[in-house]
C-alpha cells in the first residue's frame, strides 16, 4: 500500500479563512536553539491564539544528532505537560492585536521533506497574507546580531537598527528554507542571526543570553515590547553553571598534573 498523505493540516479554529496578518515571525530548532527559544518566549509572554498544526512523515519524534543537519532519527511521539502525547509538527499561532503570524517550526529528517515542509508553510502563510516573513537564528562567527534578506532594500531597512549584513553564505534547515521558498511566493524576508558559540557535545544546547539579544532587537523592529527579563534570569544560571564547570574542569587539572609530578617525582628515586 503506497503512501498518500504527506503532510496534512489540523485546524485548531474555524476563523483561519478570515485571518489574516502582514508580518510571519518563523523559527525552529537549530544551533544553540536560540531561533527556538525566542520564538517559545514570544508564545509564553503574548498568548497568541493557535490556529492550526500541521504535520508530516516527515517529521521524526527524536534525532541522533543535530536536527538542522538531518542526522539519523526515528518516528515518534512528543510528550507533554501531564503526560499528553503529541505528533511533531509546526504549529500557527496569531497575535491578533498586531496581525502577526508566529510558526513554531520543526526541522524533517531529510531535504526532500523539509522542501515538502516549507513549501506547505510558505502556501500558509500566503494564504493569511503575508508579506514580509522574519527567520530567526544563530552563528558563530561574527559579533552582535547580523541579518540577510531576500532584497537589498530590506539590508537598508535593518541597518537603521543597527543590524549589518552577515558574511556567512549559509542558513541550514527549516527556517531559512522557508524564507527563501517564501520569496518566490511573494513574501519579503529577513533573516536575523545571533552570535553564539558550538557546544559540540551538545550543538542544540541552549544559548539564552543569545536569545534574549535576538529578542531585544526583533522588539525593536516590530515594537512588541516582550519582557526579556525572563531569558536574561536563565542567562544568568546558566553563566553560573558554566563558571562552575569551568573551575571544576581546572582544579582537575590540576589535580592530574600533580599526579603527573608525584609519578614522576617517584621515579626517581
Amino acid at each position: 500500500m503506497g503512501i498518500t498523505r504527506r503532510v496534512w493540516v489540523h485546524h485548531r479554529t474555524d476563523d483561519n479563512e478570515r485571518s489574516k496578518a502582514q508580518i510571519a515571525i518563523v523559527g525552529a530548532s537549530g544551533l544553540r536553539s536560540v531561533g527556538k527559544i525566542v520564538i517559545k518566549e514570544l508564545i509564553a509572554r503574548l498568548k497568541p491564539q493557535l490556529l492550526l498544526e500541521l504535520y508530516s512523515y516527515g517529521l521524526p519524534g527524536v534525532y541522533y544528532g543535530p536536527s538542522y543537519l538531518a542526522p539519523p532519527s526515528a518516528a515518534g511521539v512528543e510528550i507533554g505537560r501531564g503526560g499528553i502525547v503529541e505528533l511533531p509538527g509546526v504549529r500557527f499561532y496569531l497575535l491578533k492585536k498586531r496581525d502577526i503570524i508566529i510558526v513554531d517550526g520543526y526541522q524533517a529528517y531529510n531535504p526532500p521533506n523539509q522542501y515538502l515542509l516549507a513549501d506547505k508553510v510558505t502556501d500558509l502563510l500566503r494564504d493569511f497574507h503575508v508579506k514580509r516573513l522574519f527567520s530567526l537564528g544563530a552563528q558563530v562567527i561574527e559579533e552582535g546580531i547580523r541579518c540577510c534578506a531576500t532584497d537589498p532594500r530590506l539590508l537598508t531597512e535593518m541597518q537603521a537598527y543597527g543590524i549589518k549584513r552577515t558574511n556567512v553564505d549559509r542558513f541550514i534547515g527549516f527556517s531559512g528554507l522557508v524564507t527563501a521558498m517564501g520569496h518566490n511566493k511573494g513574501i519579503e524576508g529577513v533573516c536575523l542571526f545571533a552570535c553564539t558559540s558550538q557546544n559540540a557535545a551538545d550543538p542544540e544546547y541552549p544559548d539564552y543570553t543569545a536569545a534574549s539579544e535576538l529578542l531585544v532587537k526583533l522588539n525593536e523592529i516590530l515594537q512588541l515590547e516582550v519582557d526579556t527579563s525572563i531569558l536574561e534570569a536563565k542567562s544568568r544560571v546558566e553563566s553560573k553553571l558554566r563558571e562552575e564547570a569551568m573551575r571544576e574542569e581546572e582544579k582537575r587539572a590540576m589535580r592530574e598534573k600533580r599526579e603527573r609530578e608525584q609519578e614522576e617525582t617517584r621515579g626517581y628515586i
